[in-house]
């Protein structure tokens, strides 16, 4: 018979010290059984062994975490918390729960944990997932200072980027994520970073090519379309971003480039066309305002109107969209009489 059934067997049976011994074998011959561990922990409780428990089910929360079974270490965590100091789970529990998406959670087990630089990169990272970047950026110019290697250094320096990124510094997160990619020469993601970070400070060619290596070394396509469009487009190129525009999946950004960029071109039936898919995804004033300025465009004043009073409805700040308003209104009134 199989020696897990015997073992199990036996403990229901009473003869729990049987019972040990044969668990005891498994786990010398197979020391990650979880199966056998968690029947081994169990008889340790009942024999009032709690210390000897808690130490197995740290051990099962180690095995669980290295299986990606994350909810199930937190559960042996919780059992062995009665034994095992809290400072000693600190780092498995947070790092779970980072897994896991429970930020807040995972800072508090950080904070009280070993201040190592992994542990201080997951620290970092929590509080960049909290928004906090002003703590994030501190934490990893920490890391800065103290790593050891140029693995932690570089890691710590593209970070840094992100965190300044983030905060709008643009000019020095260029500069970190271009250390960066002047060691991690295929690193994908970075030269995507890159091309934000042009982009937002108005460096368009720079963006371009940023964009343009990250589709090279294998980005993902649609986003790098859809980026293409919008540089193209703040660049002047219209007819160009929307041949990039077009290559994306519908969506409220690619409705809301690509009808621009009719519009800046005077092709007003698809400008309305885009910014009415735009709107039916996100409702927004600006989709309405511009479904306004095209049918304004075409002569449709009626529908112009009634466009520009919703926008005003949802942004009655917008002062502009008063004066388009009494301007439609002028058009309709003489287009009576004609």
């Amino acid at each position: 018979m199989n020696r897990m059934a015997d073992a199990i067997r036996l403990y229901y049976r009473g003869e729990i010290f049987e019972a040990e011994k044969i668990l005891k074998s498994i786990i010398q011959e197979d020391p990650e059984n979880i199966g056998a561990l968690i029947r081994f922990a169990t008889i340790q409780e009942d024999l009032g062994k709690k210390e000897e428990a808690g130490a197995i089910y740290l051990k099962l929360a180690g095995l669980y975490e290295k299986e990606a079974s994350y909810e199930e270490c937190l559960k042996a965590l919780e059992k062995a918390s009665s034994t095992v100091p809290q400072a000693d789970l600190a780092q498995l529990k947070g790092a779970c729960l980072y897994r896991l998406g429970r930020y807040a959670e995972a800072l508090s087990n950080f904070i009280i944990a070993p201040q190592n630089i992994q542990n201080l990169f997951y620290t970092g990272k929590i509080y960049f997932a909290l928004n906090q970047y002003d703590n994030a950026l501190k934490i990893f110019r920490e890391i800065l200072s103290k790593a050891t290697n140029n693995e932690e250094t570089f890691q710590a320096c593209y970070w840094v980027g992100k965190s300044l990124y983030a905060l709008g510094n643009f000019n020095e997160a260029i500069s970190c994520f271009e250390s960066y990619v002047s060691v991690y020469h295929g690193e994908t993601h970075v030269f995507l970073d890159l091309a934000f970070c042009f982009l937002n400070s108005g460096c368009l060619k720079e963006a371009e090519n940023s964009l343009l290596k990250y589709q090279d070394l294998g980005g993902n396509f649609n986003l790098t379309n859809l980026y293409l469009g919008i540089v193209n487009y703040r660049m002047g190129n219209y007819k160009q971003a929307i041949e990039y525009l077009n290559e994306t999946p519908l969506s409220e950004q690619s409705m809301h480039w690509k009808g621009l960029a009719y519009y800046e071109l005077g092709l007003y039936e698809d400008a309305l066309a885009c910014f009415s898919e735009a709107a039916k995804i996100v409702t927004k004033p600006f989709y309405f305002k511009m479904m306004g300025n095209s049918h304004l465009k075409l002569g449709n004043y009626f529908e112009a109107k009634i466009c520009f009073e919703k926008a005003l409805n949802d942004d009655p700040l917008d002062e502009e969209l008063s004066k388009l308003i009494a301007i439609t209104t002028h058009y309709l009134k003489t287009s009576e009489f004609i």
